[in-house]
């Protein structure tokens, strides 16, 4: 046996060797480690609906004790200058003081029960701002600055509060305390202080949302800041500022949404777009109402300039999640369809400009896929709902122009019209119907809008009757050529309205000439078209 063999026996000896040593250490550290514990683990799976029971019982009593809590406050603070037992000064102090009371109960207990300890700060968080607020509102001790200013250092007070304690319940209920609480204990909500309240409550929310890494709150203080500020403006008639102070909350909850989704990688999930997508058409409708009134004529422009805002967000998101799916396409496009709708279809566009709406939407429905993606069909469903009621409604406004008001204009836009739902079909034929029932409803309101138009264009009931009917052969035509049954089968309506107008009226109103050249030509070309069609029925 040569020296070589002998090294490579010890080097496969060696390897084998230290596989065991690595197998023994893990056995070793599992063995250590105690949730590795199986007899532990199926203790802790069978005491689990018991314990989660009694959990979901004493969070329920925590969270009243929490209004208790609040409720006192405010009661506090609202105390009657009548009962003679505290001043103004007095109330405001005791109200500071059980606030601050709270806050250090709750950090106190945090190593007992960190996540039931979290409410008392809540609640003290709560009684805090509220407290400034009566301060200001009602008692007038603070200045407007110094009010503002001691809202900004209670904000920043309850960010600490949650980097120390880090709990849903604190941030949640806090939230919602901070923003309902004025208005439930009636603290004379209606002044432009209650604006930067909520306003100074969104910036700490914001940030606590984007430590807690939690959209829930994001969404529950958005709902609340945007609903509370556009509220308040009702009654203060400073329409100016309240435009103001809506943007302002649009943009700290908009951006602070961007910046999660930038910071931690994580992009919203379709659930949470869809959370979304009521308090922005909230904020729309709100804003505005109130730019309407303090910037008139101003309103759809700056209305599209926020859904530009959005669409440039998602595209920052997109762009950095690159390959991946992003799930806010749906509430984005669908927020921008809303707005493109009110704002440009309904307020800027004139009735009169309205109908080439029409010709441009079905000009891009030719260039662009009909059938979306099965992944983004959910993402297009509100633009394409918006579309179609746009070419419903337009249909019907040149149809019903050109019965009573018949002008060259409106006869030039339903020539419009027909053409390009023409181009539609020819250039789109396969997907423009891909049902035959939808495929015939659609040729059916094309031949209509065409025999109206040729019918207000020409005024010889002749020349009317043979546009009919050469309209008629130049589609059962085009269907012969191309094999479609169902063009071939619509062109039966033309030829039915041809077929009447001659029996019905050419043949009792017209003079005799007319008449006759009427009947011959319509029956020469139904003879043709039906030679035509009983081909046509024959093809497989």
């Amino acid at each position: 046996m040569d020296s070589t063999s002998i090294e490579e026996r010890l080097q496969a000896i060696e390897t084998r060797l230290d596989r065991l040593e690595s197998y023994l250490k893990q056995a070793e550290v599992n063995r250590q480690t105690p949730w590795h514990d199986n007899t532990a683990t199926e203790r802790a799976a069978s005491s689990k609906p018991k314990k989660s029971i009694e959990l979901r019982q004493g969070n329920w009593l925590g969270f009243i004790a929490i209004i208790c809590f609040v409720l006192a406050g405010g009661f506090i603070v609202k105390l009657s200058l009548e009962a003679g037992w505290l001043t103004p000064i007095r109330q405001i102090s005791f109200a500071y003081l059980l606030g601050i009371l709270l806050i250090a109960s709750g950090l106190l207990i945090m190593k007992r029960d960190q996540a039931y300890a979290s409410l008392l700060p809540a609640a003290g968080i709560i009684v805090l701002y509220l407290t400034t607020f009566g301060a200001h509102r009602l008692y007038f001790l603070l200045t407007f600055s110094t009010a503002l200013l001691t809202l900004i250092v209670i904000s920043g007070i309850s960010i600490w509060l949650y980097i120390k304690l880090r709990r849903d319940f604190y941030s949640i209920t806090a939230s919602l305390g901070t923003y309902l609480a004025p208005v439930v204990l009636s603290l004379n909500t209606k002044s432009v202080f209650s604006l930067y309240y909520f306003l100074c409550a969104s910036v700490a929310f914001a940030v606590m949302s984007w430590l807690l890494k939690s959209r829930l709150l994001t969404l529950v203080s958005a709902y609340f800041a945007i609903l509370m500020t556009g509220l308040v403006g009702f009654n203060l008639l400073q329409d100016r500022l309240i435009v103001i102070m809506l943007a302002l909350q649009f943009f700290i909850f908009a951006l602070g949404t961007y910046f999660y989704s930038y910071k931690l990688k994580q992009s919203l999930t379709e659930r949470e777009a869809f959370g979304f997508f009521p308090i922005l058409i909230l904020f729309y409708f709100m804003e505005y109402f109130y730019i309407d009134s303090a910037f008139p004529g101003f309103a759809p422009w700056i209305s599209i300039g926020f859904a530009l805002v959005l669409l440039s967000l998602y595209l920052l998101t997109k762009k950095q999640f690159t390959g991946q799916a992003v799930a806010s396409q749906s509430v984005i496009f669908a927020f921008t369809a809303v707005v493109f709708f009110h704002a440009v279809y309904i307020e800027l566009l004139t009735i009169d400009s309205r109908p080439w709406l029409f010709v441009l939407l079905l000009i891009a429905l030719t260039f662009s896929p009909i059938k979306a993606p099965a992944k983004n069909r959910l993402s297009f469903l509100i633009p394409k709902l918006g579309a179609f009621i746009i070419l419903v409604i337009e249909y019907l406004s040149i149809l019903n122009h050109l019965f009573n008001e018949p002008t060259y204009y409106w006869i030039l836009v339903s020539l419009s019209a027909f053409l390009s739902l023409w181009f539609l079909i020819i250039w789109r034929f396969q997907e423009a119907y891909f049902q035959e029932q939808y495929g015939f409803l659609l040729l059916a309101a094309v031949h209509f809008l065409g025999l109206t138009a040729f019918y207000q264009l020409l005024t010889n009931s002749l020349a009317v009757s043979a546009a009919w009917l050469f309209y008629a052969v130049a589609v059962i035509g085009y269907a012969y050529w191309f094999k479609d049954k169902v063009m071939a089968k619509s062109a039966l309506l033309i030829l039915s309205i041809a077929a009447g107008k001659a029996l019905l009226y050419d043949a009792a109103s017209t003079p005799t000439v007319i008449r006759i050249l009427c009947l011959l030509l319509t029956g020469g070309v139904l003879y043709g078209c039906g030679y035509l069609l009983k081909k046509i029925t024959n093809w497989k």
